[in-house]
């Protein structure tokens, strides 16, 4: 029922721009028949010229549109380490998983390497 108002609106809206206009083209007609019986000759409309298409052309400025954003290798690996932790936790509420597998399975984090050696390296007599 809220869309008929609003369409009864634009309707009304429109009705009335177009008497408007009407009363504009009245008077360009009148104008028009003034200066053709004042002894002006009347001269018929410019046909589009070339030139005149590429100036309107020109006119146009096209919008810009921005790249879309993409995410970094970073941000992708932390949405989906983000989504394991939560199928994990709903796996873990149901009772179908006992513990957390490691965060990241492979080499282990820079951080933990600074100025020391890692605990399981063999050292070698020398």
């Amino acid at each position: 029922m809220g869309e008929m108002i609003n369409l009864n609106d634009a309707v009304a809206l429109l009705q009335l721009k177009r008497v408007e206009l009407l009363e504009l083209l009245d008077a360009v007609d009148k104008a028009i028949a003034a200066l053709s019986d004042a002894g002006v000759a009347g001269t018929p409309a410019p046909e589009a010229t070339p030139q005149a298409t590429e100036t309107i052309a020109s006119a146009v400025i096209p919008t810009r549109l921005k790249p879309p954003r993409e995410l970094t290798d970073d941000h992708k690996h932390a949405l989906n380490e983000g989504r394991r932790k939560a199928r994990h936790s709903k796996d873990a509420a149901a009772g179908l998983a006992r513990e957390m597998p490691d965060p990241s399975p492979g080499l282990a984090p820079a951080s933990s390497t600074e100025g020391r050696r890692p605990r399981l390296v063999k050292r070698t007599k020398g």
